[in-house]
């Protein structure tokens, strides 16, 4: 159980990917006070973990009602977690990102930026494979480690300098574009 876990935890981390949305976080909260800006961290893992809970108890059913097989679901989310990984190995968005108060900001840093298509995906297609309670925890620690890392963007961007923060997160998105893939060869085998 703590192996499927700590699986789970991995891909759901890589997927999310919190370090990509420092930056883009700490532009459009600029202007804010500290606490303005821990307030609006603290919503927008309320946004992503709400949201990611969610899929994982209604997004598999949402799936049989559709009459949609995981092995289709399996290969579009590849697509997508591919797409999100080329984005974010080559630095690129195809998303434009503007907010001018804490809720909006909240919203657009919970979903689409932690968890968007390709952890929504990630979810459904774990639960597919994945115990619940292993799965339940993985998400908790994840939307709490990328609160965290977004709470304590400025800090970290002091510390470890905005050059070492968009390596890591090059590099998670390689890992993410290798899942992607991965997710792809494995629904084509389903059929």
């Amino acid at each position: 159980m703590f192996e499927q876990f700590l699986t789970a935890f991995a891909v759901l981390f890589v997927i999310m990917n919190p370090l990509s949305s420092v930056m883009p976080f700490l532009t459009l909260t600029k202007d804010f006070s500290e606490a303005q800006r821990r307030h609006a961290a603290d919503k927008a893992a309320l946004v992503a973990g709400g949201l990611a809970l969610a899929f994982l108890f209604i997004g598999e059913p949402l799936l049989d009602v559709m009459g949609l097989k995981i092995s289709a679901f399996r290969i579009a989310g590849g697509v997508i977690l591919s797409i999100l990984g080329i984005q974010t190995s080559l630095g690129i968005s195809l998303t434009k990102v503007e907010a001018s108060d804490e809720d909006a900001i909240a919203v657009l840093i919970g979903t689409p930026m932690l968890t968007g298509p390709g952890v929504i995906t990630a979810i459904i297609l774990q639960a597919a494979d994945t115990p619940l309670l292993p799965l339940f925890f993985a998400i908790l620690g994840v939307v709490i480690a990328s609160w965290l890392v977004i709470r304590y963007s400025s800090y970290l961007t002091k510390a470890l300098g905005q050059r070492l923060i968009g390596v890591v997160a090059k590099i998670m998105g390689l890992l993410l574009l290798t899942r992607g893939i991965q997710n792809i060869m494995l629904g084509l085998g389903d059929f």
